[in-house]
């Protein structure tokens, strides 16, 4: 494939791994679903939005998957040292997008499977976040925004 997976098949393999999860809305280039994820303790209803970026948006690696939990609210761990909800990208809404990759190591492009990648990588994200509430550690690795990494 030339370019980024186009929607139709983002949607179609979405179907075909993830039945439980609605397809919520969808235009030329973009689509949004909604569904469970139980990673070990909680059931947690998440929404996945993408927009496939054109070959014209540079750079095209920062066109990615928002992944956000919707039910149960993530909770904060106030004065932890990992912040007050580690791995999420504070944008100051209610539903903070996960922080499910490292963006500058390329460890997701528009060339992978949401089905694949994005859902299961959230799944491995609920897990590290279930640990955290419970220990105070996040075993999931990865750095925070600006970070070298280690």
């Amino acid at each position: 494939m030339s370019g980024p997976i186009p929607i139709e098949v983002q949607v179609g393999t979405m179907r075909g791994q993830w039945p439980t999860f609605d397809l919520l809305s969808r235009d030329k280039g973009s689509a949004v679903w909604r569904g469970s994820l139980k990673p070990i303790l909680r059931e947690y209803e998440v929404e996945i939005s993408y927009r496939v970026p054109s070959v014209l948006e540079m750079p095209i690696l920062r066109h990615q998957p928002r992944v956000k939990v919707l039910s149960p609210p993530l909770k904060p761990r106030r004065n932890d040292p990992e912040g007050i909800l580690p791995h999420v990208y504070n944008d100051g809404t209610a539903y903070p997008p996960l922080c499910l990759f490292d963006m500058e190591a390329r460890e997701w492009t528009p060339w992978m499977l949401l089905a694949e990648k994005t859902v299961p990588w959230s799944i491995d994200w609920l897990v590290c976040y279930e640990g955290w509430r419970a220990t105070g550690v996040w075993s999931g690795g990865g750095r925070h925004a600006g970070e070298k990494e280690v």
